[in-house]
């Protein structure tokens, strides 16, 4: 791991001893519908052997009892809850609610273990060009790495190292507010997926590095059956060809349109989603134009670190190659029950 070092002049020497990077960190869940879920994931970040400043919990308009839970519970937690469901908005809101240094964000199915955030904090204090570290996401009952795009090797999964990654996991991601407010956010067309990669392409575009440290990890209860692959299609739709629009070379931009074309072909056909498909089409063109607005092409060198690990090819082949491999095992149960 790089040698810890300091964060600007407040690091310097004082009385003969370097001081110690100790910076407020404040938490930032965004929670809709899961009650039990949000208690155990604010009990781990109670649990952390670095403090956490401030909880932060932006609820999407749920109505199973959260907001009730949340003031019995846990009075000490800051409560915002929306009209509606904004979904990954509520990243903004919290953040720009925040008193912290650093943004610890995670979904309110995520379970940090004890050490996680002082892990994190460590490699944060470790560079000041490091905008954001985000730790390593385990499925909730196995144990298993969750890696869909399989960029990193086992061993580098079990390692103390720290990688540097065009994009993040926002489950478990560690995030400097004043880098947040030098790149303006979180765009308001996002509605989930791809809002990582829209704040790292910006971050990196500017000088800072993304970071994955795999020492620090976090439980994710995330399903490997998709709860609605009708809407996960439409929003990563919309998502993925807005942040094309927006940041990427016209050539390169309408390249990996193609790309995800053919994912999104595929994944309609797997899930039986073209409703959702046509309509996510649809919606793309309509919002095309605002998206254009904003468009602020990245450096050349920027791209070129972005694509230096596949993302859309990545979906394809490993999301292709999954899928077969869960069709030859379903047909070699039914064949041994016939």
């Amino acid at each position: 791991m790089q040698e810890e070092t300091e964060k600007g002049e407040a690091g310097m020497q004082e009385a003969g001893m370097e001081r110690e990077y100790r910076p407020r960190v404040s938490a930032v869940i965004p929670n809709w519908h899961r009650k039990d879920d949000l208690r155990e994931a604010l009990l781990a970040i109670k649990a952390q052997t670095y403090p956490v400043e401030e909880i932060i919990v932006v609820d999407n308009n749920s109505q199973d009892g959260t907001r009730e839970m949340v003031k019995e519970e846990f009075p000490e937690v800051m409560f915002i809850q929306s009209p509606h469901n904004i979904v990954i908005q509520a990243l903004n809101i919290g953040a720009k609610t925040a008193s912290g240094d650093l943004i610890l964000h995670q979904d309110n199915d995520g379970v940090l273990e004890p050490d996680a955030l002082e892990r994190l904090v460590r490699v944060m204090g470790s560079d000041p060009r490091i905008a954001v570290v985000h730790s390593k996401n385990l499925y909730y009952d196995t144990g298993e790495v969750f890696d869909p795009l399989r960029w990193f090797s086992p061993e580098e999964h079990a390692s103390e190292g720290v990688f540097d990654v065009p994009t993040f996991h926002g489950n478990g991601a560690l995030i400097r507010r004043d880098v947040l407010e030098e790149i303006g956010y979180i765009e308001p067309e996002i509605l989930l997926y791809q809002f990582e990669r829209n704040i790292s392409a910006k971050a990196i575009d500017r000088g800072y590095r993304i970071v994955y440290h795999p020492a620090a990890v976090i439980r994710h209860k995330i399903s490997r059956e998709v709860r609605d692959p009708g809407h996960r299609l439409y929003i990563t739709m919309t998502g993925g060809w807005w942040y094309l629009a927006r940041f990427y070379p016209l050539g390169t931009a309408l390249k990996k349109s193609l790309h995800y074309l053919v994912f999104f072909i595929l994944y309609s056909v797997k899930h039986h989603t073209f409703r959702s498909f046509f309509r996510g089409i649809l919606d793309t063109l309509l919002g095309l134009p605002n998206v254009l607005r904003g468009r602020s092409v990245l450096k050349p060198e920027t791209v070129r670190f972005l694509e230096s690990r596949p993302y859309e090819t990545a979906m394809i082949k490993y999301g292709s190659l999954d899928t077969v491999r869960k069709w030859i095992k379903g047909r070699l149960r039914g064949g041994k029950g016939a």
